[in-house]
């Protein structure tokens, strides 16, 4: 199967995006509508918005301010820069009325949240079925995609919950998901997104301003540096308590452990073993040839969207060198940090071969009974998410400037510590066999 050459990533853009970002640049010309990104504005943007003025732990203004400065020295297209700008603005206004609430609400704090089981794996290795699958064990507690994103109830979430009517956010969330399909509809294939699917709490970890999701959309090489050179406790500390605030909201039992999972934590698993010091890791490997080529076809598929001027060339350096230090540093972390008793390994090969053997391993695991109910909840998502429901995610190394034998070679290490097998031609016996 051919696989076509990239575009360029203005090619990626629908005509009416295309005419937005001309007439924005003209206004922009003309001295108007440039969205600037000014931390102090921004703060005092969302105090007058939402008529609150603690943002809680103060440690979050150095990664705000990181990001900002980022992302102003990209060459962001307008649409993209007013994106950014919206969304910093809605996890500033998200921390204000979280802390109001937990004020006024003493006992969501207080909540006690059991050692949770925790997915450690990069992206594109299996993580988003291998979660989705436990999520359907009505056992473990997990977020929705609208949770994720929107975890504080507003006056009207309330008022909805009273009357048993629709929680605003769910029909805030698919009016957003509608508009990024739209603008992106290459990325329902990369990850299935849904107002009402299982998702994981990276978006948590936004209100923290710490998370690569930033670095999935905006082209800012400095603020992912900061984010992998620095502390993270912070932005983990606060993903706790907007856990914490779900559970209440929702009221679950206080019993019930949650089934976390984001490749987040493979960056920054020192921060996840300080909140969750004896949490339950699952740690899925794959190829990593193909993770780095679907690795790096998220992110292209993403970042077109917003930065108009940006390279597949530049992605698969960014995501391979990234890769590589992710793996070094998650090792190290798990050699020292976690026990090998609170570890569990288990290969995306494996799970395709047999997914049910594979999750009877991990239940073993877990002490806990692989229940008649939760196997049929699996089947039950599995028949309803058949691969490839939204479209295949067509994608190779050589669209962004990589081979097979380059990646293989730098992540060897990863390779054969976990005897991970090729799902592609291994290059190096290819090579061997033509000489």
């Amino acid at each position: 199967m051919s696989i076509s050459p990239i575009l360029r990533a203005t090619d990626y853009h629908r005509l009416p995006i295309r005419l937005i970002n001309g007439l924005l640049r003209g206004a922009n010309a003309a001295g108007f509508a440039r969205f600037e990104l000014d931390q102090r504005t921004l703060l005092d943007d969302a105090r007058q918005a939402t008529g609150f003025d603690d943002f809680g732990d103060e440690r979050f203004l150095e990664p705000l301010g990181v990001l900002i400065e980022a992302t102003r020295m990209q060459p962001l297209n307008p649409l993209g820069r007013f994106l950014a700008r919206a969304n910093i603005q809605r996890l500033l206004r998200g921390r204000l009325q979280a802390e109001e609430l937990f004020k006024r609400y003493p006992e969501i704090l207080a909540r006690e949240i059991p050692d949770p089981i925790v997915i450690v794996g990069l992206a594109r290795s299996g993580t988003t079925r291998l979660h989705r699958l436990l999520a359907s064990d009505p056992n473990l507690l997990h977020l929705k995609s609208w949770e994720s994103v929107y975890p504080v109830p507003t006056q009207e979430a309330f008022a909805a919950r009273e009357a048993g009517t629709i929680d605003p956010r769910i029909t805030n969330l698919d009016r957003a998901l509608k508009a990024v399909l739209y603008m992106s509809p290459q990325i329902a294939a990369v990850h299935p997104l849904g107002t009402l699917e299982v998702e994981e709490e990276i978006g948590m970890l936004q209100y923290g301003f710490s998370t690569q999701l930033f670095e999935v959309i905006n082209q800012i090489p400095a603020f992912a540096e900061w984010s992998m050179t620095h502390d993270q406790h912070a932005a983990y500390e606060k993903m706790v308590r907007l856990l914490k605030l779900v559970s209440w909201f929702r009221g679950d039992p206080e019993d019930k452990p949650w089934i976390l999972k984001s490749p987040q934590h493979m960056q920054d698993l020192n921060a996840l073993l300080h909140v969750f010091p004896n949490a339950q890791l699952l740690c899925p490997h794959r190829d990593p040839i193909k993770v780095v080529a679907s690795s790096c076809s998220m992110a292209w598929n993403s970042l077109v969207r917003d930065n108009d001027e940006i390279t597949p060339q530049w992605v698969g350096s960014e995501w391979l060198t990234k890769t590589k230090r992710m793996l070094h540093k998650n090792l190290a972390e798990r050699d020292t940090l976690a026990t090998p008793q609170q570890q569990y390994d288990l290969r995306y090969a494996d799970m395709t071969a047999d997914w049910e053997h594979t999750i009877q391993g991990v239940y073993d695991f877990l002490d806990r009974p692989f229940t008649p109910e939760a196997k049929a909840g699996m089947r039950a998502w599995l028949a309803e998410n058949q691969q490839h429901k939204h479209g295949a995610h067509k994608y190779s190394l050589d669209q962004f400037g990589l081979n097979a034998d380059t990646v293989d070679k730098t992540l060897m290490f990863y390779r054969e510590r976990f005897d991970i097998p090729y799902e592609t031609v291994n290059p190096h016996r290819a090579k061997s066999v033509t000489t």
